[in-house]
C-alpha cells in the first residue's frame, strides 16, 4: 500500500535467486519501447563524446565513448574536450616564469606589491609562495591564458587568490610530481560582483595533468567558473566552506581524481538554459563527502565512465519513517528537513549508461525532477528515503543496481524494468509506481504503471515488495519478491490491473493483503498458503520433479505465490520448504490456489480478499540440487 512507511531493523543478509527459468527456453522478455523525457531538454539518443588529435584544433578528441543517454540533443552538442582542455608539455613552449616569492614584471605581467595580474593569451608557470597575494588573469577576450602551477603556493586573506576576470578560456596545468595549494580567507568582490570560490572564473576554466592541487576555500566555494568547468586531469584535493566545483553553464570531468569535503554541495551547474546547467562525468574518480547534494544539476546529469563516490548527510541521517500510515503511523522521526541532501540530483534527466556509482544519502540517492535512465553501468545505493527516484518516468534498461538500504527502493510515476540486474533491500515499498496527477485516491487506480519486461529483478520489502497506484504488469524477466511479514501489506499490490504475460515470477509474504494477478494474465500462475521463516529455502517443483523456481526468504511468510512459462492446466506443482513438501495445487486456470484481491471490501477473513486456501504448514526446499545463494534480507521476523 502506498502509505506505508514502516521502520525495520538493519539488513544483515543478502540474498539472491536461483531460478530455473534462466534455463528454460520461451521466456524471452518483452522490450518496451518507452523513453523519458526531459523537462528542460529534448530528449534524443547521445551519440559520442570525441575531440580532433589534430593539433590546436577546436574539434574535439576522440577520447569518448558510445552512449546511450537522453540528456537532450541540445547539451549532447556540448560534450566535447578541445585540445587545449588537456596537458600538453609545456618545456617546449615559450614559457613566462613567475616566482611567486618575488615576483617581477615580464611581458605579459604586471604586479602591484603582492598582486600579479596577467594580461596577455600564452602559458605562464608558477613556483614558490605567494603569501598573502592574488593572481589576476585580465587578457583579451579570445586570449587563451595557461597557468602552470608548479609547486607552487597562493593564499589570500582578503579576495579569491587567483582570479580569471577576462580571457577566453583559463587553463590550469599540474605537472607530474608537483604538489600547489590554494588557499583563501574571505571572499573577495570586483565591484559589485563577489568572487564565491578560491579559484574564480568568467570565463571557461580547465584543470589537466597529472600532478595535485590543494584548495582550501575557508569562505566559500572550492573551484567555481561562470561558464563551463572542465577537469580532464590531475589530482584535485578540495575542502570547501560551500559548494566543492561550480560551472554555471556546466561541469565537465573525462579524467583526473577529485577528492571534495564539502559543507554545501559537492558539484553544482546552476543556469536552466536548455544548454546549460548540467554535469557530465566521463572518466576518472570523484569522491565527494558533503553536507548537502552529492551532486546538483539545474538540467541534467550524465556519467558514462568512470568511478563517482558519494556521501550526502549519509542514509543513517535520512528521514525515518515508523508505522503504518493506515494505520496512524508513517510519523517522521527527523528533525531538520530544510537541507537537501540528495546524493545525485537533476531537474531534467539523470542518465547513467557506464562507470560505477556509489552512494550514501540521507535523502534520495539518486533523484530527478522529470526523468531517469539506467542502460549500464554499476550503482550501489544506500539511503534514507528513496533509492532511485524520478518525479516522471524511471526506465532501467541494462546495468546492475544494488538498493542496499533504503525507505522505497525505486520511485516513478511510470517505473520501467527492461533488463539489468536489480537487487533491491526497502524498509516500505520495494518499488513504487506512485504520484500522477490522475492518481484516482485510495483503492482507485491511477494512471501510475509498474512494467517488468526483462532483467533480473530482486527485492526485498518491509512493505508492499512491488506496488503500483495504477497498472502492474510483469511481461518477462525474473522477479524475487520476499514482501512484509505483516497483514497490512502485500508481496504484489496495485490499485489497477495486476496481469503476469511472462517471465519467472516467485513471491514469498504475508497473507492478509494478499493480490494475485487477473484472469485476462496470458501466463499462469499459481498461489498457496504456505508458513516459513527467515532463511528457509523455497523450492517448486513440476510434476516431474524439476525445479522451476527456487530462493532463500530472507523473512517469515504465509503464503508463496509464483508462475512460469512452464505452469501447465490441468498439473500439479509443489512447494518445499527446506526440503520438505509444505503444499501442492493442481494448476486449474489462470490463477490457482489462494487469491485475494488485495484492497478492502474482499472476502472473509483478511480485509483484502479471500483467505488463503491449502496447508500452513511448511517450509522451503533448497532448488537445483544445492543450498541457493542468499538475497538482501531482514532477518528479523517482524
Amino acid at each position: 500500500m502506498k502509505p506505508n512507511r514502516l521502520s525495520t531493523k538493519k539488513h544483515t543478509l543478502r540474498f539472491a535467486v536461483i531460478l530455473s527459468a534462466l534455463v528454460l527456453t520461451g521466456c524471452a522478455s518483452t522490450q518496451s519501447t518507452t523513453s523519458s523525457t526531459s523537462a528542460s531538454s529534448a530528449s534524443s539518443t547521445v551519440s559520442t563524446v570525441s575531440t580532433s588529435e589534430e593539433s590546436g584544433a577546436d574539434e574535439t578528441d576522440s577520447t569518448g565513448g558510445a552512449m546511450n543517454g537522453t540528456i537532450g540533443s541540445v547539451i549532447e552538442a556540448n560534450l566535447s574536450f578541445k585540445n587545449k582542455d588537456f596537458y600538453i608539455d609545456y618545456s617546449t613552449e615559450d614559457t613566462v616564469k613567475i616566482d611567486l616569492s618575488a615576483p617581477k614584471e615580464a611581458d605579459g605581467v604586471k604586479v602591484s606589491g603582492s598582486t600579479v595580474t596577467i594580461t596577455e593569451a600564452g602559458t605562464y608557470v608558477l613556483s614558490g609562495t605567494l603569501t598573502d597575494g592574488q593572481i589576476i588573469i585580465d587578457a583579451g577576450d579570445e586570449d587563451d591564458v595557461r597557468l602552470v602551477l608548479e609547486n607552487a603556493s597562493i593564499t589570500c586573506t582578503t579576495t579569491a587568490p587567483i582570479y580569471a576576470k577576462n580571457a577566453d578560456k583559463v587553463i590550469i596545468s599540474l605537472p607530474e610530481n608537483t604538489e600547489s595549494t590554494v588557499t583563501d580567507t574571505v571572499t573577495g568582490t570586483d565591484g559589485n560582483d563577489a568572487l564565491t570560490a578560491a579559484i574564480f572564473a568568467k570565463c571557461d576554466l580547465s584543470v589537466n595533468g597529472t600532478g595535485t592541487l590543494n584548495v582550501n576555500a575557508n569562505a566559500n566555494d572550492g573551484i567555481t567558473s561562470e561558464d563551463k568547468l572542465k577537469i580532464t586531469g590531475g589530482v584535485l584535493n578540495i575542502t570547501s566552506a560551500d559548494d566543492g566545483l561550480v560551472g554555471k553553464d556546466a561541469v565537465l570531468i573525462k579524467d583526473g581524481t577529485v577528492h571534495i569535503t564539502a559543507s554545501g554541495n559537492g558539484i553544482k551547474s546552476t543556469k536552466s538554459e536548455t544548454d546549460k546547467g548540467y554535469v557530465y562525468i566521463g572518466g576518472g574518480t570523484v569522491n565527494i563527502t558533503a553536507e548537502q547534494d552529492g551532486i546538483q544539476a539545474e538540467t541534467s546529469v550524465l556519467i558514462s565512465a568512470g568511478e563517482v563516490n558519494v556521501t550526502a548527510g549519509g542514509s543513517a541521517n535520512g528521514e525515518q519513517k515508523t508505522g503504518n500510515a493506515m494505520f496512524g503511523g508513517a510519523q517522521s522521526t527527523t528533525t531538520d528537513e530544510t537541507l537537501s541532501t540528495k546524493g545525485i540530483k537533476a531537474e531534467a534527466a539523470l542518465d547513467i549508461t557506464g562507470g560505477t556509482v556509489t552512494v550514501d544519502s540521507a535523502d534520495d540517492s539518486l533523484h530527478s525532477n522529470d526523468s531517469m535512465t539506467v542502460s549500464g553501468g554499476g550503482i550501489t545505493v544506500k539511503s534514507g528515503d528513496d533509492g532511485l527516484h524520478a518525479d516522471n518516468t524511471l526506465t532501467i534498461e541494462d546495468g546492475t543496481i544494488v538498493v542496499e538500504e533504503s525507505c522505497e527502493g525505486l520511485e516513478a510515476i511510470d517505473l520501467t524494468i527492461n533488463g539489468g540486474t536489480i537487487d533491491v533491500t526497502a524498509s516500505d515499498d520495494g518499488l513504487n509506481a506512485a504520484g500522477s496527477s490522475v492518481d484516482g485516491g485510495f483503492g482507485t487506480a491511477g494512471a501510475d504503471t509498474l512494467t517488468v519486461n526483462g532483467g533480473t529483478l530482486i527485492v526485498n520489502a518491509s512493505g508492499d515488495g512491488l506496488d503500483s497506484n495504477g497498472a502492474l504488469t510483469i511481461n518477462g524477466g525474473t522477479v524475487y519478491v520476499s514482501g512484509p511479514t505483516s497483514d497490512g501489506n502485500g508481496t504484489f499490490d496495485c490499485d489497477g490491473v495486476f496481469t503476469i504475460n511472462g517471465g519467472v515470477v516467485l513471491g514469498t509474504g504475508s497473507s492478509g493483503m494478499l493480490k494475485t494477478p487477473t484472469t485476462d494474465s496470458k501466463q499462469n500462475t499459481i498461489s498457496v498458503s504456505c508458513t516459513g521463516s527467515a532463511g528457509d529455502t523455497v523450492e517448486v517443483k513440476g510434476a516431474d520433479g524439476n525445479t522451476l523456481v527456487s530462493a532463500v526468504a530472507p523473512k517469515n511468510f504465509t503464503n508463496v505465490m509464483f508462475s512460469t512459462p512452464d505452469i501447465t492446466e490441468g498439473e500439479t506443482y509443489t512447494v518445499y520448504v527446506n526440503g520438505t513438501e509444505a503444499a501442492s495445487e493442481t494448476c486449474s486456470g489462470v490463477v490457482s490456489g489462494a487469491t485475494g484481491m488485495g484492497s478492502f471490501g474482499g472476502g472473509p477473513g483478511n480485509m483484502g480478499g479471500q483467505a488463503p486456501n491449502d496447508g500452513m504448514g511448511g517450509q522451503m526446499p533448497n532448488g537445483n540440487g544445492g543450498t541457493p545463494p542468499q538475497m538482501p534480507g531482514n532477518t528479523s521476523d517482524t
